[in-house]
């Protein structure tokens, strides 16, 4: 039992809660320091990016989420799968840099190693859910809430934080061994962002492709989201299992590579 708390980091969590604490605080603020806008401009950079969306696929290119559809039912389309990408994105590309960046507290201090990615998936998740709420706020004032299918967003945001710390786990330590990793993981991003139903509906894939586009992980996820938020589409048991499935799957063997490769940081620091 005891050691599958530490595999977990819950005795970790339990024996060092205000450093864990104060990493997760120094992640999330440090990105406001001298900045004049200060916390602003977490809301101001997605909703610019989300106009310059609007712009290109609503009104260029004239694509439609739903049938006779606005301007802002676009929009809210986007946003709503726009939430989950860019907290996951954010977390992945931090992680590459976690470990480097706390070199020397690496060095001089003992402390859990694995407080590193997880306290960057940690602080993306506070950003997540503050996009959220102000956007679930928006959307009640524009079309309404469904209350009933708001709930599912408590199954599926535990199941996405998982699914992000594990992919941490991957991502930290092999950025210390490689460090060309960080500009790889750009580029991977950038094609998983638009292998994912975001800035298109899923309509518009091919159906001879639809099988395998729908393995990608992140797809589910979305589905949810736009299920749960604008109550749009089906909930399927089916796909949520699938999606539970690999983040348990990607935590456990994440957790297992970066215990194996923790003790040879130092020699690369």
């Amino acid at each position: 039992m005891a050691s599958i708390l530490k595999f977990l980091l819950i005795e970790d969590l339990y024996r060092y809660p205000n450093l864990f604490k104060k990493l997760v605080y120094r992640d999330f603020f440090e990105r406001f320091v001298g900045s004049a806008l200060g916390f602003l401009l977490a809301i101001l950079n997605p909703l610019v990016l989300m106009g310059m969306y609007v712009l290109l696929f609503s009104v260029i290119l004239k694509i439609r989420f739903v049938e006779g559809g606005s301007h802002i039912d676009f929009g809210l389309y986007l946003f709503c799968g726009m939430i989950p990408w860019l907290a996951f994105q954010e977390s992945l590309t931090k992680c590459t840099q976690v470990i480097l960046g706390y070199r020397h507290m690496i060095l001089h201090i003992r402390f859990p190693l694995g407080f590193l990615p997880l306290h960057i998936a940690v602080s993306a998740l506070v950003q997540e859910l503050i996009a959220l709420f102000l956007f679930v706020g928006f959307v009640s004032q524009y079309q309404g809430i469904s209350f009933e299918h708001l709930l599912y967003v408590g199954l599926i945001i535990p199941v996405k934080f998982i699914f992000t710390c594990g992919i941490n786990f991957f991502l930290a330590p092999i950025s210390v061994f490689y460090r060309d990793i960080v500009q790889l993981v750009q580029i991977l991003m950038i094609g998983w962002f638009f292998l994912s139903p975001i800035v298109y509906p899923l309509s518009k894939v091919p159906e001879t492709y639809l099988a395998i586009y729908e393995l990608n992980p992140f797809v589910p996820f979305i589905k949810a989201y736009r299920f749960a938020v604008l109550a749009q589409g089906t909930w399927n048991w089916g796909e949520f299992f699938y999606i539970v499935f690999i983040s348990i799957f990607i935590f456990a063997l994440g957790r297992i590579y970066f215990q194996h490769c923790q003790n040879r940081f130092i020699g690369y620091l």
